[in-house]
This record gives C-alpha cells, structure tokens and sequence, in this order.
C-alpha cells in the first residue's frame, strides 16, 4: 500500500519548496493541495510530475469529501492553517473501501482544536504535531504588543495623522520596570514570553493548572498565584496561555473583566473562544477606561467565517491569527512536521 501526504495548505514558495523538497528526500508520496495559491502555474513547472497534485476547497466539507473519495484516498493530511477536520471528513477518510485509507493528521504547530480528536480516536487515526516550534514568534507579538499598549502609541500615531498634537492629552505612560505581567497558563509560549518580559525589567507572576505548584514555578524563575483572580488583581498586563478545552471556553467573561485593574491590557494569542468576544465589546463600550486596550491574534470565528463585535471596539488591535507567522517559525514547523510524518510511515510501514 503507497504512503502518500496530502499537503492541505502549504506555506508559498519559496517556504513550500523547502517543505515539499524535504518530503521528496525522504521518499515520501505528496499530493499538493493548489487551491490557495495564486500562480499554480509557477508550482507545477516547478515540480512537473515529481509530485501529484489536487484541487480541494478544504473549507467545504462535501467538497472535500469527493475528493478524497475520487482520489482514493491519502495516507495522511498534513495542515498548517488550523482547517477544520470534523468527523463526517475523518470518518469518510478512513473508509475501507479506499485504496488508501487516512492514517494520520499531520499539523505543522501546536494547536489541534480543529481536529476532531474523539473522531481520529474512534477511526484509528493519530495526530501528529509540533509543540514549541512557534514559541519564540507567539512571544515576541505578546512582548510587542504589551510595549507598544503600554505606552499608547496607537493612540498618539492616529491623533497625528489626524493633524493634533496629542502630547498630554493622556496620563504619562509607565516604564517597564513598573509594570506587571500575568501569565495565564505557564506552557512553552508563556515561558518564553516571561524570559523576555523579565529581560526587560517587567515583573512577570503567573498562574496555571494543578500541575504548577510553588516548587515548579520557583524551577521555572516564575512568581506563581493560586488562582485567576489573584492573577487579574495585580496584573497591568493579562496574557492568555492556554488550550482550548471545555474548562477554558470563555474563561474570560465579564466577571474577569470586572477583576482586572484599572487601566489593563489584555493579550490573547492561545485560541478563540478562551475570551468571550461578544461579553468583551460590551463591556469595554459599558465601562471604556477600565480595560485600557486588548491585542486579540485569535477568534472564535476565523477565516471565511470571521466575523467578531470587537471590530468595532477602537482600542482593540485585532490580528488574523499571525502572532507565530515568522519565517524561522514556518520553516521549523514544516521541517518538523515532515520528519514526524517519515517517522511514522516508517512505523506503520514497518507492522
């Protein structure tokens, strides 16, 4: 039976060719998804029949489903942009009537919110991913974005550009050494971000499951809190670190909001749906000085279907869930991903 990766959406040249390079030295089958891509043309020169190539909106499950189908299936699907893979997909994927029945998912990252986990477990299906290979990118956005808040300098750049001097028309900002963050959750990200926080002066306390006791957080160099609320009482700056589970979906509603310091920022670069959007807009439109500003890289709802009340909040920074979107962040998850996906072909073809 052939191995063989289908490639949902890889990253553009010259980043997909490193990609789809290092799969071909490893003697692994791709399929390479080009319906995201602009100049299919330049991709098919480039690889001629050295690959194979699809034509599939993963966004449209029948869609995707048919094709899947038509092909005859593929070993594994191997994604990077947090598509949707539901259980209709995965169970359709991994009908014995294939040729080639559905294997693994492959994500490049960490995340797998997407991914219906119960679906692969029932199916056989592993999921493969690569925790901590954007940690670096995600905590250089939350630094970047907690500076830049902090000192109101979106502010200050639109009454420019408005043509008023706005000097003074704000309260003097903090320096950092004045400031605190809160971590909330203590993962790879979060520890990255609290090494860099802190290399700058800022005073960094954090807050995580069962599993962050005082011996842990003191290994880690980190000033733990017993609890959220404590966190939010003490914290200038909020930032979000943690998974998306039934336990974290809106973790941060109005009574948070309400317990967070005069004057706050929060971040939130983990998942959409950890803040709930709807309860955020209200509250910073109801009590507008009490949440000085929110950076937000994640949605509840994204891509095609991205719509959140907060695009109309003006001292919120909303970003298409790019805050891991670096070069050596793309390039080290495909780099990983790919040899995670050789390993395990290597094993399944080894049973």
């Amino acid at each position: 039976m052939a191995f063989t990766t289908l490639i949902l959406d890889a990253p553009g040249p010259p980043l997909l060719f490193e990609e789809v390079d290092r799969f071909l030295e490893l003697g692994l089958g791709v399929t390479l998804n080009l319906h995201y891509f602009a100049d299919k043309e330049r991709i098919r020169q480039h690889y001629g029949t050295r690959i194979h190539y699809a034509e599939i909106n993963c966004h449209d499950e029948p869609g995707f489903i048919a094709a899947v189908s038509q092909a005859g299936g593929y070993s594994v699907f191997k994604t990077r942009l947090n598509i949707p893979l539901g259980a209709g997909l995965i169970r359709a994927a991994t009908s014995p009537a294939l040729a080639t029945p559905l294997r693994a998912i492959a994500q490049a990252g960490t995340g797998i919110n997407h991914i219906d986990r119960l679906a692969c477990e029932q199916c056989g299906v592993a999921i493969l991913n690569t925790p901590g290979s954007n940690a670096t990118a995600v905590a250089e956005y939350v630094v970047a974005q907690a500076l830049f808040l902090s000192r109101d300098l979106d502010d200050y750049n639109a009454e420019t550009h408005n043509g008023h001097w706005a000097k003074g028309s704000l309260a003097p900002a903090c320096e950092y050494a004045e400031l605190t963050l809160g971590l909330v959750g203590t993962g790879s990200i979060a520890r990255q971000v609290a090494r860099k926080a802190a290399a700058l002066g800022i005073k960094v306390i954090a807050t995580g499951s069962e599993r962050f006791t005082e011996p842990v957080a003191h290994s880690l160099g980190l000033e733990r809190r017993a609890g959220l609320e404590q966190l939010l009482a003490e914290a200038n700056i909020v930032s979000i670190h943690v998974p998306l589970t039934p336990q974290t979906r809106g973790l941060f509603g109005t009574a948070e909001f309400q317990q967070m310091r005069q004057g706050s920022i929060l971040i939130n670069t983990a998942r959409g749906g950890i803040v709930d959007e709807h309860r955020l807009a209200a509250f910073m439109r109801q009590f507008p000085r009490h949440i000085k500003a929110v950076a937000i890289d994640t949605f509840a709802l994204e891509k095609d279907r991205f719509d959140s009340p907060l695009t109309a909040i003006a001292n919120a920074q909303l970003t298409p869930h790019i805050a891991g979107n670096t070069t050596t962040a793309i390039r080290t998850a495909s780099r990983q991903i790919v040899d995670n996906i050789h390993a395990f072909s290597a094993d399944a073809t080894a049973r």
